[in-house]
């Protein structure tokens, strides 16, 4: 057991999904930043995990829930990765981490040579923008879940090569499903230097308590939940969801950043989330 008496964890909340609390879609720039300021503003949060899209690209149209996201990508506005960076800069929003484009991990275990090297261009950009905007942490989904086998050496070298450009931003593998046989999330990004813990898929393979042991090495935790009156709750999962965070804050002793990335939100949820943002803090 792990003294209580640490400094409080930092709060943040991941832009992309909070953003239908305006009543807006979650790719919707100019709200995104209305959302932050107002938080900011509020003072329920100590930052932000902002989400760059690929529906902000103007040529490639999301690969990863291609037929869910299509119709959002054609609809819409296209931001350049400077444009982006430059309206970030405008505000005195406090983005702790920056989620890199999803698709990385498709492009990188594709068989298609054109489709690694756009890959690993995502990268660079994702850990370019983190950088110039400030953001300590950088996380990233590595691989294609759907793919049956990968090569995670090579992912790790391509990964050490380009995050070494970028010495100030931790690129951080989060634990997203696989369909490999024989192998979990948790056994794949035990590989990586840096890891984003989500409780969501943590929950998914019963493997919350696997994580205590690289726990020196998670600099990022997404806290995955729907509202609850002024609450949060984890369904379908064998924790509670304040259960899950009393472990990894208080029994753990982890220090980063609880990312809370809040699922089904909607118009007219605003003041439940802000009630549900503050009971995150102790």
């Amino acid at each position: 057991m792990h003294n209580t008496a640490q400094p409080p964890n930092r709060i943040s909340l991941s832009t992309a999904p909070s953003v239908q609390a305006l009543g807006k879609e979650y790719y919707d720039l100019s709200s995104t930043l209305e959302l932050m300021e107002r938080l900011r503003v509020g003072s329920v949060v100590d930052g932000f995990e902002f989400q760059v899209l690929e529906e902000w690209d103007a040529i490639h149209p999301p690969r990863e829930q291609a037929a869910d996201r299509i119709l959002a990508w054609n609809a819409s506005r296209k931001y350049t990765r400077e444009q982006i960076a430059a309206l970030l800069k405008t505000g005195e929003y406090p983005i702790l981490s920056l989620h890199a484009y999803r698709d990385i991990g498709i492009y990188l275990c594709s068989d298609q040579e054109q489709d690694v090297s756009r890959g690993k261009e995502l990268f660079h950009q994702s850990l370019s923008l983190a950088q110039e905007i400030g953001a300590t942490v950088c996380v990233f989904h590595m691989w294609d879940t759907w793919r049956t086998k990968l090569d995670w050496v090579c992912l790790y070298e391509i990964l050490q090569e380009i995050a070494s450009c970028y010495p100030s931003v931790k690129a951080a593998v989060e634990n997203i499903p696989t369909q490999v046989p024989g192998a979990t999330p948790f056994q794949l990004v035990q590989h990586f230097p840096w890891i984003t813990l989500d409780l969501q898929w943590a929950a998914m393979y019963h493997e919350l308590a696997k994580f205590e042991s690289l726990q020196a090495r998670i600099v990022n935790v997404h806290l995955r939940g729907r509202l609850a009156g002024g609450r949060w709750i984890l369904k379908d999962a064998p924790f509670g969801f304040y259960q899950a965070l009393d472990t990894i804050r208080s029994q753990w002793g982890y220090s980063g950043p609880l990312t809370m990335e809040p699922s089904g939100l909607k118009a007219g949820d605003w003041d439940a989330l802000m009630a549900a943002m503050l009971s995150l803090h102790r």
